[in-house]
């Protein structure tokens, strides 16, 4: 029985890790313009209040801008509602930690709409929709999946907007541009790392799902197994949307990376398809099969693996070897530029957290957070009085004819393998995105 409450905040943990991670905003400056929150609004919480006080309203203020109690519970009362639908009372821990985080990320969405104003920056509505299209694909029930995560279709969009802003605004200050002479010393870098004695290809597919979203079941429910007659209606939809994807793809002057970008799921999808370059073996059999079967800028009729129906467009083919620079150039320049993109938003949040003048109410009403005083003993990793062992340098990429684990991807890579050859069953696909 103690297990099941740890399990319930695992699970907890992992839905608000799903959130953009905001930036910690600066302490408000006074408290005095803060207003307790209406009891009766607070009474989903109401015994969570009783450690972690009323809710304030405004629950932060960004320059002349309140961020309401209103906006607030958008969003944390179905996170609240979460607990409730299981017949238990959220723990303080979590509570708090729901409180921190949705205002951490209502102020900085708030601080990112005013930097856009300023700089005269918009998001791309195409992107837009091309990203809220994708995260619907392959979900039947999408209010049921908007209220596992504990989100609105609105706060989902402010979100991805936020992420299109950030991008935006980074572009035009061209904190993201990659230089040649950047792609040559990065490939000089990695090219002992694709030498390989074999033959390598590098493709590009489009995945379509067979069957609906895998649902994650709560901790002792029960998920009933599809009958025969599900899985063959399920694969007879499957493949005449592929065969209709192919049709498209093998079209006169067709983009397969924009059809990829529509139609598939898994990893590659936002990045067209491509899957870089991979020897034969770093594949599941029938897909391998298929991709070294195929003439550079030929596609693939539909081919079925575990992972769902695949349409495969292969883009090149490398002897044995080292890799040209041009079969890299694309990968190491996306590389390069989400390494750009990574550094340029941590450095974007600090200096726009202090160009605009946050008061955040809310952590204010929760004061320091009790565990932070916990004292935890210090970690060893080498026996006292020895040496401090060196951390050997780390590849910037996987095995020979894997460029950066891009080359590997999870939707349908093979297992690794031991030293004697031996086919054996490729991992699950993890979820779309």
């Amino acid at each position: 029985m103690r297990l099941l409450p740890l399990i319930l905040s695992v699970t907890c943990l992992a839905t608000v890790a799903s959130c953009t991670q905001p930036p910690k905003p600066t302490l408000a400056e006074d408290t005095k313009d803060i207003k307790p929150a209406d009891q009766k609004a607070s009474a989903v919480n109401k015994k969570g209040a009783k450690h972690l006080g009323d809710l304030p309203d405004p629950v932060a203020r960004v320059g002349d801008k309140d961020i309401t109690l209103a906006d607030f519970r958008t969003i944390y009362d179905l996170k609240v509602q979460k607990y409730k639908d299981r017949d238990r009372e959220i723990p303080a821990s979590a509570d708090r930690r729901y409180r921190k985080s949705i205002t951490d990320r209502l102020i900085y969405q708030e601080v990112l709409r005013q930097e856009a104003a300023a700089e005269g920056v918009t998001h791309d509505e195409k992107k837009l929709a091309e990203r809220e299209a994708q995260q619907k694909r392959g979900i039947k029930d999408w209010v049921k999946h908007l209220k596992r995560r504990g989100e609105t279709e609105q706060s989902l969009r402010n979100m991805y907007v936020a992420e299109l802003v950030e991008r935006a605004l980074l572009e035009k200050s061209g904190a993201l541009i990659v230089s040649d002479a950047e792609v040559d010393e990065e490939y000089e870098k990695v090219k002992p790392n694709y030498k390989s004695d074999k033959e390598r290809v590098r493709a590009a597919h489009i995945l379509i799902p067979v069957g609906p979203e895998r649902k994650h079941p709560r901790p002792g429910e029960q998920v009933p197994e599809p009958t025969e007659e599900e899985k063959a209606q399920w694969k007879a939809e499957a493949m005449k949307k592929a065969e209709e994807v192919h049709k498209l793809a093998t079209a006169p002057d067709a983009d397969f990376a924009a059809l990829a970008q529509e139609h598939s799921v898994g990893p590659s999808a936002s990045k067209g398809g491509d899957l870089g370059v991979f020897t034969k073996d770093r594949m599941v059999e029938p897909f391998s099969v298929a991709a070294f079967g195929l003439e550079v800028g030929q596609i693939s009729k539909p081919i079925e693996t575990k992972f769902g129906i695949h349409v495969i467009k292969l883009l090149g083919r490398y002897p044995p070897g080292d890799l040209p620079k041009e079969a890299l150039a694309d990968q190491l320049k996306q590389r390069l530029q989400q390494r750009k993109l990574h550094q340029g938003r941590r450095d974007m949040k600090d200096r726009l957290l202090e160009k605009y003048k946050v008061k955040n109410h809310m952590q204010d009403a929760l004061g320091p957070d009790p565990r932070s005083k916990r004292k935890r003993p210090p970690r060893r990793s080498h026996p006292p009085g020895a040496k401090k062992p060196g951390k050997a340098p780390g590849k910037a990429v996987g095995k020979a004819g894997a460029p950066g684990g891009a080359t590997k991807p999870a939707d349908v890579k093979a297992p690794a393998k031991a030293p004697a050859p031996a086919k054996a069953p490729a991992p699950a696909t993890p979820p779309a995105g």
